[in-house]
């Protein structure tokens, strides 16, 4: 997947599919640098990889201020001397979800905290890192984001505006910078059954998510993680300023389709 002696920045990576995509461009040959505001899960998942044989540095950061931003890219150069990945995978979700409803009623403390992390997290992170891998001859970066930026729905509008601004930098960065060596793409991942998820997802929830799928089985963190790192490594090399949809075909069919029987009773089962 990538060459030996790469080395990727992974934010978020203190769980779900942050940590598997540690693990799998850990596997790939690069040296990792994993991020994270949570310091003691962060320092866990550091040990467990380092277990495992990966060289791995942690760096304590919150993604949503600028200044540890710049200090997580700093402290990777520092470590390794170039970053030839970047993946912008930490969000802001929980924690604001509650407050995060619609344009009426979200206060300003949800936009802000929302855009910091999901958006300008991004974007901070990027406009860092670019002078790095530039000075390594190139790189890549994959923004991770969700479906929410690419639909409407009647609650949290500040996350689903910031997963669509992120994919619209994703577009603008790979164009002012392809021709120097910096490949720019997004994944918009739809319900991954994360720990997390399968801890605060109610059955109904699932069932009801469950029935608009076109494929038999919810996606993993392993599912989502080794698109990010396809994307990130030289196998995707024809492929920038793209949003790869990863939803087990959610958003792919008419939004009758779970009461296809009702609007449709003529079409075979």
């Amino acid at each position: 997947m990538t060459k030996d002696n790469q080395v990727a920045v992974i934010t978020g990576a203190a769980q779900g599919v942050g940590r598997t995509v540690a693990e799998q461009l850990g596997q790939a040959g690069n040296s990792l640098v994993i991020n994270d505001i949570q310091e003691e899960k962060l320092e866990s998942v550091r040990a467990e990889l380092s277990a495992e044989g990966f060289d791995v540095t942690a760096v304590v950061a919150d993604v949503g201020v600028a200044g540890d931003v710049n200090r997580l890219i700093k402290s990777a150069e520092a470590a390794y001397g170039r970053i030839d990945v970047l993946v912008n995978n930490a969000v802001a979700y929980g924690g604001v979800e509650e407050s995060d409803i619609n344009v009426e009623s979200t206060p300003d403390g949800a936009w802000e905290r929302t855009f910091a992390v999901n958006f300008y997290g991004a974007v901070w992170a990027i406009r860092d890192a670019i002078p790095v891998m530039l000075r390594g001859g190139g790189g890549s970066i994959v923004n991770v984001g969700s479906t929410s930026g690419l639909r409407g729905d009647t609650v949290h509008v500040a996350y689903a505006a910031s997963m669509a601004a992120k994919y619209s930098l994703t577009r603008s960065v790979a164009t002012s910078h392809g021709k120097q060596g910096i490949r720019v793409n997004s994944v918009a991942s739809g319900l991954i059954l994360s720990p997390t998820a399968k801890k605060n997802l109610s059955s109904e929830k699932l069932e009801a998510y469950s029935a608009n799928l076109l494929v038999n089985d919810f996606g993993e963190t392993e599912d989502l993680a080794s698109v990010i790192c396809f994307l990130a490594g030289p196998g995707a090399k024809y492929i920038t300023g793209q949003t790869i949809t990863v939803d087990g075909g959610f958003h792919a069919h008419q939004p009758w389709h779970a009461q296809n029987d009702i609007v449709h009773p003529q079409a075979p089962v």
